[in-house]
């Protein structure tokens, strides 16, 4: 229901739905789905429009509704099965972030749990190169590869439109941004899956938005670490409305730069400190 709620709520999914159709329908949908229509050109490489195809055909509602559901519903499902602290997610601000604007982070932490669902992670191949980062499994790069053949069988062009609206593309590593440097920390524990996850994090470029935190979640060792750096998200969504309010005349990198030390300080440092604090590689799922 956020998306009737003022001011009106546009997400990446509803540029993706869009782009889908124009897929089904053999338009271009890098110019079905780009400017004036949405705010930014379509980032997202034609794998991701593939997966969701099978909501293309549903109404923009009714379509948000399925994704939020089976996304939603999967991810309690992975986390009850990798256990630690990621159910804890579940109750944090990241989690209904997520939700609400229909991204595909929870799907992506999927693909890293549950064996056989790696293909997700070409759906959003910036985070999803960090997660493989940390934690590769063959059959995600299989899954990957065959959706990618598929791609370039349907649209042979798409890559080079793709590759051309990444070059306007605003997003930027937290490694990037202001202390974020002290992320690369966790390349000390480089043997555990979550130092490398938490490293190649802050070298993907990302909104760096709440959302793009859920993986964090897998680095929790127990569910009351998990509890805290739930907490912790809603000190930095909360904090971020009071102290850096959006408006009209802010752009959209001086909203990134302003609100990142609030993120960086709630939930990518505590992060870093429990990968720092771990004695051993901790398992992969």
């Amino acid at each position: 229901m956020a998306y009737w709620l003022p001011p009106p709520t546009n997400s990446d999914l509803d540029q993706t739905l869009v782009a889908a159709r124009a897929l089904l329908a053999h338009g271009d949908p890098y110019l079905v789905a780009g400017r004036p229509r949405f705010v930014f050109p379509l980032y997202y490489p034609l794998p991701t429009l593939l997966l969701l195809a099978p909501l293309a055909p549903l109404s923009l509602a009714i379509a948000r509704v399925a994704f939020a559901a089976i996304s939603g519903g999967l991810f309690a499902l992975a986390a009850l099965r990798y256990g630690r602290g990621l159910p804890a997610a579940l109750l944090s601000a990241c989690f209904l972030n997520a939700i609400i604007l229909g991204q595909w982070s929870p799907l992506l932490v999927v693909a890293v749990v549950v064996p056989g669902m790696g293909f997700l992670l070409s759906a959003k191949p910036s985070i999803g190169t960090a997660l493989l980062s940390g934690f590769p499994r063959w059959s995600a790069a299989i899954g990957g590869a065959i959706l990618l053949g598929l791609s370039f069988v349907l649209l042979p062009s798409w890559l080079e439109s793709w590759l051309h609206n990444l070059g306007s593309n605003v997003h930027r590593a937290p490694v990037m941004l202001p202390g974020g440097w002290i992320l690369l920390l966790g390349l000390v524990r480089w043997r555990s899956p979550e130092g490398r996850l938490l490293a190649a994090l802050a070298c993907v470029p990302q909104i760096t938005g709440l959302y793009d935190a859920l993986p964090l979640f897998l680095i929790p060792r127990n569910k009351w670490q998990g509890y805290v750096l739930a907490m912790l998200s809603y000190v930095a969504a909360f904090g971020q409305e009071w102290l850096f309010p959006m408006h009209r005349d802010m752009t959209f990198e001086a909203a990134i730069t302003a609100r990142w030390p609030l993120l960086l300080g709630c939930l990518y440092a505590p992060a870093l400190i429990l990968v720092l604090l771990s004695d051993r590689a901790m398992r992969s799922p």
